[in-house]
């Protein structure tokens, strides 16, 4: 293991610690969980604050480097000395294209860990459930280590919460044909990542007093399409029971992406990558490939938030395989072939208006509608025209919000319902007064201070929303429904979700409950994507 921090800790703390954990494993019951506990691959020591034991930089796999780079991952090395998680492991080789507070932000290639966040001496002797979240961050940037994504209010109120890294941009991404030919799969690096480290979570997490029967997903933005995507995958079956997605699905990758996520294309595309290394698509060229320096591999795919720009010429992410997610995800989910789960989804009010700058005139608008849309690229142009009401920045902003946030969740979203999913679906619209960023409306990601229920909340209005959110969330996890456990401050039912009444839970100013808005918009985008 590299530059991690291990102690032996000896004594009887330590035997107690062993007792405790072997207690929760052969029981089945939860008990207390100890600072030191021993997981499948050694022991790791935590630290206690307030009641909440916190473990960080766990490692779910072994690091991702030399022949292990473009390749599935491989369980962690196993240790016997207790493992110091006190602090963050390091975060995905990446751009500081988004600048997020993280506590580390050392980059590195060995980034497979995970967080951890659980009650040390709870109320009940049940297993408690399990939130797993996925950062966002387009696949080219982010991580669980970033500070508004801390688990402290979610295990406060009995869950356990997890967040976890996973290899991004070209190191997570890339594909090509002699990995294919290898491995049966290519380019899905970071979703494999995310299944094994939902294995890691089935094998250890009863010892933090979880139950592995009772996980649910979650993410958002990229981690929302992560989240999408492992519903769809074979590769994870069984491993959850429920999932959130906010603002994103894996058929907004059909969009805005050059290969449209197809395999060839994905192959032809990473074959013009290695051609700037001279390296060729085979045995030879990937061992090249696997030589040269990470944060050249990097420099090259980066993801930049506006969407008018030019620089993302290989803009790596989900690609579908026919392993890790099927080749016709559309296909997939009319057909019902995906893991049946519990779902609430939703989206925000101005998802575009983070990407598109106001500088952004009638050729940014063609462009990225036909980048998005396709060949029906004008019928939207015609349906949304640039005029004295709308200017270019809000016809581009709104092509973006619907192709990659909005309308292609509600379409998971339908599919799900259609094939007897329960699902719950939400609108938030919510500005917070004072916000730096108020004119840009309720933009994309501004619900995750709410979700998690943000200590840096201030003012009588923002703590309520975060409150009603952060309940309700914890009750869909809890429960697999929105409805039943906490009461939320306003109380007002969240009605389940079908594709045609297409009821939804406001978020804004007042809570409130009633039929999608823009649900028309939604409808003619979708008929323009993907058909009837």
């Amino acid at each position: 293991m590299t530059n991690r921090k291990i102690r032996m800790v000896i004594g009887a703390a330590w035997g107690l610690s062993l007792l405790l954990a072997e207690t929760v494993l052969a029981s089945g019951a939860r008990a207390l969980v100890p600072a030191v506990v021993t997981t499948n691959t050694g022991p790791i020591q935590g630290v206690e604050t307030a009641g909440i034991y916190t473990y960080k930089g766990i490692p779910y796999a072994k690091a991702p480097v030399g022949d292990l780079r473009f390749a599935p991952p491989q369980d962690a090395e196993p240790w016997t000395e207790v493992l110091d998680c006190a602090d963050y492991g390091p975060i995905a080789v990446q751009q500081d294209t988004i600048s997020m507070a993280v506590e580390n932000s050392a980059q590195s290639e060995d980034c497979l860990t995970l967080n951890l966040w659980t009650p040390a001496a709870p109320q009940t002797q049940d297993k408690l459930p399990v939130y797993v979240f996925i950062h966002g961050g387009g696949f080219g940037a982010g991580s669980g280590n970033e500070t508004r994504y801390d688990g402290t209010r979610f295990a406060q109120n009995g869950i356990v919460m997890v967040t976890i890294n996973y290899r991004l941009s070209t190191l997570g991404f890339f594909a090509s044909q002699e990995t294919y030919n290898q491995y049966g799969t290519t380019g899905n690096w970071g979703i494999l990542d995310q299944i094994k480290a939902l294995e890691w979570v089935r094998d250890n997490i009863a010892v933090f007093g979880g139950d592995p029967d009772q996980v649910t997903i979650g993410g958002e933005s990229a981690g929302s399409v992560s989240v999408s995507a492992l519903i769809a995958s074979p590769l994870a079956k069984g491993l959850f029971r429920s999932a959130i997605m906010e603002s994103g699905s894996l058929l907004g990758i059909q969009s805005l992406t050059a290969s449209r996520g197809n395999l060839q294309q994905s192959i032809e595309l990473s074959r013009l990558f290695a051609n700037i290394f001279g390296a060729s698509d085979d045995e030879a060229g990937l061992k090249q490939l696997r030589q040269v320096d990470a944060d050249m591999l990097n420099y090259l795919s980066p993801f930049v938030l506006d969407q008018t720009s030019a620089l993302q010429a290989f803009f790596y992410t989900p690609l579908f395989d026919g392993t890790a997610l099927p080749t016709d995800p559309v296909a997939a989910l009319r057909n019902g072939n995906f893991n049946q789960v519990n779902l609430l989804v939703g989206f925000n009010h101005d998802e575009g208006s983070l990407f598109i700058p106001v500088t952004a005139d009638t050729g940014s608008y063609k462009t990225l509608a036909a980048r998005a849309i396709g060949k029906k690229w004008r019928t939207f142009v015609e349906r949304f025209p640039v005029d004295e009401h709308n200017s270019a920045a809000q016809r581009t902003r709104q092509v973006f919000a619907y192709t990659w946030f909005a309308t292609d969740t509600k379409v998971f979203a339908d599919a799900l319902a259609d094939n007897g999913s329960k699902v719950f679906m939400y609108n938030y619209n919510y500005v917070v007064p004072g916000n730096p960023l108020e004119d840009l409306g309720a933009y994309h990601s501004a619900e995750l201070e709410f979700v998690f229920n943000s200590s840096a909340l201030t003012g009588e209005a923002n703590k309520k929303l975060a409150q009603e959110m952060h309940s309700r969330w914890i009750n869909f996890i809890k429960h697999t429904d929105p409805n039943i456990g906490i009461t939320p401050p306003t109380d007002v039912p969240w009605p389940q979700y079908d594709t045609k009444k297409a009821e939804v839970l406001l978020f804004d100013k007042a809570v409130t409950s009633g039929p999608l808005p823009d649900k028309e918009n939604h409808d003619f985008v979708a008929d323009l994507l993907y058909g009837n």
